[in-house]
């Protein structure tokens, strides 16, 4: 090894020397490929973490060198990064489809036939694309002359298997705040719902170009606030009501869990492939690699892994955790009335009534207004206007609103600024402003 004639400190490794340490290094890596040639495998969770450990081990070992700097080991390093990229996300995949049951104990054949069905396909495409790294990888080792030792693993060690669980025993007798860490999940789980579709990443998007999508309109950063969110809810849930009395006795509560966790690890399994598109795919990095690492990957079932399977079903289960969250926050309203005046001049017509409904939708609970012996539902425009119909014949001057405390206290702010009739949104209300472009 010798040292830069140059002012840097940094000690220069010769091409041939790295040879020799890196055919060292990654004879693991390649024995562990060497089983996406087996037929008969059908790949565990097991495995892919076994493949993203070696990966990532071989190309830390590769940038610690500075191989993606250097010409003759670029492609090899770039083609190392893509296994690690593929596993992890397959990985997080599998960890979803192992735990499923765990995480939904009730069957939801509405979502689950359709998520394992498409689960296969994302993962009979993951083998295509490990197969093809894999097959580039030994011709670069070839032309490079490094030698490759092939030693079996059983194979049974990598066989899908059912891991068995101890019986859970934990439980907790205090209950003291369990209400308000119930309603802090479940009112934030509804927040970080309400982000998602205002960056409408549930939309169906048409077109089939991933550079028209990534990453103007999915990056790395938008996925990894929502996966970080929903981790920290997770924690929330974990540390403060997980073998709570309450969880017990409240099935609704354990279901909110499971569908924090299943598009957590759906956002990092989107995570890893757009990191992988941005990183080896964008024309930010060596043209030539970037060409040869294409043709590996059929783009087209990229776009479709993210946006077709990781993103729909995003949006499939937090549409349904927003349900299980609004549920959740039914059984813990405080409920009281309030005695409200009417919007002025007009009364209840489309733009008060809307505004109503925007603040019943941001906490999620039921509220009635009631006129006489009816009540009508706070989240419908159309009751709203009926109710203003009948309020107007009575020339009623105020109204009585029925339900939680803390939604009649934003109806009372919404009311003391003439339901935004002829004011502005009120700072408290804010939220409104970002519902009603919604």
């Amino acid at each position: 090894m010798k040292v830069s004639s140059s002012s840097s400190l940094t000690p220069i490794i010769s091409e041939e020397e790295f040879l020799s340490l890196l055919e060292k290094e990654c004879q693991e890596f390649f024995k562990i490929l060497h089983f996406l040639d087996d037929p008969t495998l059908t790949y565990s969770k097991l495995y892919y973490f076994t493949l993203l450990q070696e990966s990532e081990k071989l190309e830390s070992f590769t940038d610690d060198y500075g191989a993606r700097s250097n010409l003759k080991w670029l492609y090899f390093a770039e083609l190392v990064a893509c296994v690690r990229n593929f596993s992890i996300a397959g990985f997080h995949l599998h960890h979803v489809i192992v735990r499923y049951s765990d995480y939904l104990g009730q069957e939801r054949d509405g979502i689950r036939k359709d998520f394992e069905a498409k689960s296969q396909e994302v993962l009979d495409y993951f083998s295509q694309a490990l197969i093809r790294f894999r097959k580039a990888l030994r011709s670069e080792a070839r032309l490079h002359g490094i030698k490759l030792k092939e030693a079996s693993h059983p194979v049974e060690k990598w066989r899908v298997n059912t891991t068995p669980q101890l019986p859970f025993t934990i439980s907790s007798d205090e209950e003291s705040d369990e209400k308000e860490k119930i309603i802090f999940v479940a009112q934030s789980y509804r927040r970080l719902v309400k982000s998602f579709k205002g960056h409408r990443l549930h939309t169906k998007i048409k077109t089939q170009k991933l550079e028209e999508i990534i990453p103007s309109k999915i990056n790395e950063t938008i996925i990894s606030e929502f996966e970080g969110h929903l981790h920290t809810l997770q924690s929330a849930y974990d540390t403060h009501l997980k073998g709570s009395k309450t969880e017990k006795q409240n099935g609704w509560i354990a279901t909110m869990r499971g569908l924090t966790a299943i598009p957590m690890h759906l956002f990092e399994f989107a995570r890893w492939l757009v990191h992988f598109y941005e990183r080896h795919e964008n024309n930010v990095r060596q043209s030539d690699v970037k060409k040869r690492i294409s043709e590996l990957v059929d783009n087209e079932k990229l776009r479709w892994s993210i946006i077709n399977f990781a993103m729909h079903f995003c949006n499939r289960y937090l549409s349904e955790g927003n349900n299980v969250a609004e549920r959740i926050l039914s059984f813990y309203v405080t409920p009281v009335s309030y005695r409200l005046p009417l919007p002025n001049p007009q009364g209840f017509h489309a733009r008060p009534a809307t505004y109503v409904t925007l603040v019943i939708q941001e906490h999620g609970t039921d509220v009635f207004l009631v006129v006489g012996k009816r009540k009508f539902s706070c989240r419908s425009v159309l009751d709203l206007l009926e109710a203003g119909g009948l309020l107007a014949d009575r020339k009623a001057k105020t109204v009585v609103f029925e339900g939680d405390r803390r939604v009649l206290e934003d109806l009372k702010i919404l009311a003391d600024h003439n339901y935004c009739e002829d004011q502005e949104i009120p700072q408290k209300l804010n939220y409104l402003r970002i519902l009603r472009n919604l």
